[in-house]
């Protein structure tokens, strides 16, 4: 079974599926993101603070070749390598901001939060990644939308009505 918009105006239904489409590419960043950070940190010990700074890069990157490809439809538009270069400068640009926040949020909630996860210490450092990714997410898509992928196909205006028939 499919999902259907039809019953949108076509400018909202554009704008869903690319939402849709982000909060999609932003699930498979968030799984590689979080199975990275539990396979180092329980799988090879590593402290979860260094972990989690490979594992948001190995997701940022993932995510970049989604979001151009898939979600903002980018790769046939910016072909040459100076624009690719300057693509990847403004993504990274995003990218590295919203780690930031995403950073600082799952520090924080690690720190907060040390005590109360007694018993399930494997627990605490994915528990944390939700909380920072959650957060993150809403720069992400207004720093990808508006500025790392500018080339993106225009959506159509809002002020459309749906064809009736």
């Amino acid at each position: 079974m499919t999902l259907s918009l039809d019953f949108l105006s076509p400018a909202l239904r554009a704008r869903v599926q690319r939402i849709l489409k982000f909060a999609t590419t932003g699930g498979i960043g968030f799984a590689i993101d979080v199975g990275t950070l539990t396979l180092l940190t329980v799988g090879f010990d590593v402290n979860p603070y260094v972990a989690r700074v490979f594992a948001i890069a190995i997701a940022m990157f993932s995510t970049w070749l989604i979001n151009r490809r898939w979600t903002f439809e980018v790769h046939d538009k910016v072909t040459d390598a100076r624009g690719i270069a300057a693509e990847g400068v403004r993504y990274v640009t995003v990218a590295l901001s919203a780690a930031l926040v995403n950073y600082s949020i799952y520090a924080a909630t690690l720190y907060t939060l040390a005590g109360l996860f007694a018993g399930w210490d494997d627990l605490l450092p994915p528990f944390a990644a939700v909380v920072g990714t959650g957060v993150a997410m809403f720069v992400s898509w207004f720093g990808y939308s508006r500025f790392a992928f500018r080339h993106a196909p225009p959506l159509p205006p809002l002020g459309e009505r749906r064809a009736e028939g």
